[in-house]
């Protein structure tokens, strides 16, 4: 079970940071500098982020399973 959990968090990070490095100067453009520092705009890029990287990390692991990978 440790080995399904440290694939899930480091595929979790993995995705996080290569998302964060391709969006988040386009997003805080496109939002305008007072919304992304005085408005919502951060904190629903980081929700919108990190329910995207979930979704990468299920999809990873899901995969992982049926192609028959042992990772539990």
């Amino acid at each position: 079970m440790i080995k399904f959990w440290l694939i899930a968090v480091v595929t979790f990070v993995v995705s996080t940071l290569i998302l964060s490095k391709l969006t988040l100067k386009s997003n805080r453009e496109n939002a305008g500098e007072r919304i992304w520092r005085f408005g919502n705009g951060r904190s629903v890029y980081w929700r919108v982020l990190a329910l995207c990287s979930f979704g990468i990390t299920a999809v990873i692991m899901l995969t992982m399973h049926w192609i028959g990978i042992p990772i539990v």
